[in-house]
Formats: structure tokens, sequence, C-alpha cells
């Protein structure tokens, strides 16, 4: 997929949207790959990336009481095996995983089915919101809790992407996991002439860049689909 959006971004600006840290979306994604984007927004969309230059940092400074209820959750968690560190912190957000942020994938995978026969991330899910109304939580994977502030949230994504390219028509392609959760208020802040995609993986993304390069060549008709059939796409 990198080469198909590579050369898509040679067309087009094209950013990318991470859940993860920028550093982390380094160690995973080709360097040349980094080098076509014209930014990353990364830790959840609260920083703008521009060729290893930060653009766009927003930060929030979590309370102590909050600090302090994620400590007890992770020390109270009956998860056997949990790997420090549990807890990311980022700019405007706060990651609970309690297999370990550092888990390799077999380990996330023990902690998948061990979460599938107790549904702790639930129960914890349910009392944060309880008690504290202002935050959104996320399930933001299937091992892992996202934590941002309600006076912050991902449609900033798409105002930083406007003010940059003000009359740009805006190709979102999502994995459903992230539109119901960190990217939801991402996914409903789009227009009715963008267009926002939800797709299973890599295959679906270099399909549906290709059906883009050929339209801007002429060599497909631009059509927009009914918003059901694209939530299955």
């Amino acid at each position: 997929m990198a080469s198909y959006l590579e050369d898509f971004a040679k067309l087009r600006p094209c950013y990318l949207l991470s859940r993860s840290s920028y550093n982390d979306v380094l160690l995973r994604l080709p360097e040349r790959l980094i080098r076509s984007l014209t930014g990353v927004f990364a830790n959840s969309g609260s920083e703008l990336w521009s060729q290893n230059e930060i653009m766009i940092r927003h930060e929030h400074d979590f309370s102590d009481d909050l600090f302090e209820f994620v400590a007890k959750v992770v020390q109270q968690s009956s998860y056997p095996a949990k790997r420090t560190p549990t807890i990311e912190c980022g700019p405007a957000s706060l990651r609970i995983c309690l297999a370990g942020t550092n888990s390799t994938a077999k380990q996330i995978e023990d902690y998948k089915k061990w979460e599938n026969e107790h549904n702790e991330l639930t129960v914890i899910l349910d009392e944060f919101s309880a008690r504290f109304p202002s935050y959104e939580v996320y399930r933001d994977t299937d091992h892992s809790l996202l934590i941002m502030p309600s006076s912050f949230n991902s449609s900033i994504v798409r105002n930083h992407i406007i003010k940059r390219h003000k009359s740009a028509r805006l190709i979102s392609y999502l994995k459903p996991r992230s539109v119901s959760g960190f990217a939801r208020p991402l996914h409903n802040a789009f227009s009715e002439v963008d267009i926002c995609t939800v797709v299973g993986g890599p295959c679906d993304v270099s399909q549906l860049l290709s059906y883009e390069k050929r339209c801007m060549s002429g060599q497909e008709y631009l059509f927009d689909l009914p918003a059901s059939m694209l939530e299955e796409a």
C-alpha cells in the first residue's frame, strides 16, 4: 500500500492520522512514505508534524484525580500478565493498555483472549465515564482505552486541513475501530462534498486510491456513493 500512497501523494496533498505517537509512526512506516506526506496528525490528531518538524501541538493538563484513577485501574486489574508501561501519555490523551504499550503481537493476542472472557475494559470504561463526565473515553483497540478531554477531539484535524487547503474536497479512509472510537468526531465533521469511507484494511485503501487516480486522469467518472454504501466499503 505504501507505493500506492506515495504515488497518490505526488498528485494531491496527503495527511496521515494515527492514534500513535509520531515516533511510533516513524518506526512503523518507511521513511520515503513519511517524506511524501504533507503532514502527519499523531497522538489521535493532537499533533501535526511535517518533514519531522512539529507544526501544531494541542496540550491538556490532566488532573491529579484522573491520574490517580488510571493508576488505580492498572493496580486493581486482575489480568495476571501486565507488562509495564501500561499507560501512555500524549499531549492531549492518555492510553491504558494492560497488556503493555510495547507488547508483542502474541502478548496482545493473549490479553484479548483474557479480556473476551472477563470483559474488564467495559467495566473500566463505564466507571470512568461516570466519574469524569468532562472527558471522553474510547475503546481505542481490542486491548486498550483512550482518554481525551471533551474540549478537544479529532474533528480539529479537518479544521487544520481546510485552513491550509481552503477549497479542498476531503477524501478519508478510516478503519471501523477508529470510526467508532477516537475518529468519530472527525467522521461526523465531514461535509456533504467530502467522502469518509470505512475500510477493512490496506487492500481496500490501495483499490480506492487507484480508483481516485483514474478519476483524476479522466479514465473513470467520479461519482458519489450513498453514505450507506460507503460505510460498507
